[in-house]
């Protein structure tokens, strides 16, 4: 089925008046073919997306000339035509899976129910398709896997379970929206060439990514869109290796792959750490009932003004180690010192959160999804208020305290008065950040703080936090699948696998002369998805 878009737009009611968020906008998708939407958040490549599944909303207006798939007028169908036709002719990868997900059913039962819906064979036939389709996506006991729940699983592992329930009615167009936001490079490599193989059978892909790389390496063809419009498109080795447009040239230019490696300083060895982990290990029983290890013997120190990068595939226990470290999960054995003082004990007698609020306002989290993590019933003001009174601020003028915090983030102070459903994802990343550094901290753990922003916003992000942590001296815990990141932010990496660390030093080594196999492996697969 061939997708025709023509002259494309989408406004939608304001205010202070209509809102154009994509303005004729032209493109076909062939069967076999990918095209590739790019750039900023805002720059309308998400509503694209989900005016073409007819969920662009109930105040948006979307007009065309012309849009049509497989020769159906798509601007004809009703509510329930759209039902009829979503997964089964159009399947879609949204990029928050948490949020995709149901949160209170196992995966594999929302999968098997988009099957269900289309009356797609018999019951035990949707359990076998189910769980052919999880390990065709790379996730590992998938039988297990099928009876977890969202938040039982990484984020990686989230992911792929939504790429399954995409492509599970073998769909002939696929809308991708950021399908490896929160992978590793090695699974993203593995979605590649699932995604190339979807190609070859003659499914038609219109991705939407800020990884250029990625990009590079699938698409035929890219779109470019800014504010709305297009700026430019073509064949993609044109479009990325010769750009014509100012605006496609800052986007190549943000990649984070571009950027220098950070430079490091030695490291005084009569610093004491601010943070030792020791021997922490941590087992989870799963709906079979058999106990997994999820952390084994896992050690590490970080010193005051410093940034250590964690990596590793997804569900290899990063994101475990981080709750650990905040005090939010309690290992089995082992335990953290922070500021010279026990803050984690492993076993059943942990150190009570009374023994650790006096240094509570000395530790921070930057998460991954600040959506997620924000009250939507708040205003700006209220969440950084908020912030502010946990961490003891005495200040009489809160109003000063707040705009001063914006302005550290390089956010207008009108942006007080909005909730985070009202800003960009930048934006909600800027928030977060400044709610983090409110009180100044030592330490702020940083759980994939880029992974969903565009280059261009990341670079923003980037060079905010490396602003901040010169200002201030404080020391980050750096998660991140991005080995650009990684090395553009990093003195010392640890790379993990299964649970355990594997290799360990500092960043210019470990991302340069690998010694572990699983490192090279890592570094190998980065390098195959940055290569244009």
């Amino acid at each position: 089925m061939t997708l025709e878009v023509e002259n494309l737009s989408v406004s939608f009611p304001t205010p202070t008046g209509e809102h154009v968020a994509v303005h004729d906008l032209s493109f076909s998708l062939r069967p076999g073919r990918v095209v590739a939407l790019v750039g900023e958040s805002g720059s309308g490549k998400s509503v694209t997306a989900r005016s073409l599944i007819g969920l662009a909303g109930p105040t948006a207006r979307v007009s065309a000339q012309r849009l049509s798939l497989g020769g159906q007028d798509l601007r004809r169908l009703s509510p329930r035509d759209w039902r009829a036709l979503r997964g089964r002719d159009i399947g879609m990868v949204l990029q928050d899976a948490l949020v995709a997900l149901d949160p209170l059913r196992p995966v594999g039962r929302e999968i098997a129910e988009s099957l269900s819906a289309h009356k797609w064979g018999a019951r035990a036939g949707r359990n076998q398709r189910v769980q052919d389709l999880l390990e065709q996506v790379g996730i590992p006991e998938p039988a297990l896997r099928a009876r977890q729940r969202p938040g039982e699983l990484s984020g990686g592992l989230r992911q792929r379970a939504l790429i399954a329930s995409a492509i599970a009615l073998t769909p002939p167009l696929l809308i991708a929206d950021e399908p490896t936001t929160a992978l590793d490079p090695s699974v993203q490599a593995q979605i590649l060439r699932l995604l190339g193989r979807l190609r070859e059978g003659g499914t038609g892909l219109l991705l939407i990514s800020h990884d250029l790389g990625f990009v590079s390496r699938l698409a035929d063809h890219v779109v470019v869109l800014h504010n709305g419009m297009v700026v430019e498109q073509g064949e993609t080795a044109r479009v990325l290796g010769r750009p014509v447009h100012a605006y496609t040239r800052t986007l190549l230019d943000a990649d984070p792959v571009r950027h220098p490696p950070r430079i490091v300083t030695p490291q005084g060895t009569d610093t004491p750490p601010l943070l030792t982990a020791h021997d922490l290990s941590l087992s989870r029983r799963g709906p079979d009932g058999v106990a997994r290890r999820i952390l084994s013997d896992v050690g590490f120190s970080l010193h005051p003004g410093r940034t250590l990068g964690l990596i590793g595939e997804s569900g290899s226990g990063k994101t475990t180690i981080a709750r650990i470290v905040m005090g939010l999960t309690q290992p089995d054995t082992g335990g953290v010192t922070f500021m010279g003082e026990r803050w984690v004990r492993g076993g059943r007698h942990g150190v009570p959160e009374g023994a650790r609020r006096p240094r509570r306002r000395a530790m921070a989290m930057i998460y991954q999804d600040p959506l997620g993590s924000f009250d939507p019933r708040w205003t700006v003001r209220e969440i950084l208020a908020d912030a502010l009174s946990a961490g003891g601020d005495p200040s009489g003028d809160r109003d000063h305290a707040i705009a001063t915090l914006l302005d550290r983030v390089r956010l207008p102070p009108a942006i007080a008065a909005r909730r985070p459903a009202g800003l960009s994802g930048g934006q909600r990343q800027r928030v977060a950040i400044a709610r983090a550094v409110a009180v100044r901290p030592a330490l702020i753990v940083c759980d994939e703080p880029v992974s969903a922003l565009d280059v261009s916003v990341q670079a923003q992000v980037l060079d905010l936090l490396e602003e901040l942590q010169r200002e201030l001296g404080m020391a980050y815990l750096f998660i991140s699948h991005d080995l650009g990141v990684i090395r553009r932010m990093c003195d010392d990496v640890l790379v993990m696998q299964a649970g355990r660390i594997v290799e360990g030093g500092p960043a210019a080594q470990i991302l340069t002369a690998p010694r572990h196999v699983f490192t090279r492996t890592l570094l190998d697969a980065a390098q195959d998805l940055s290569a244009a």
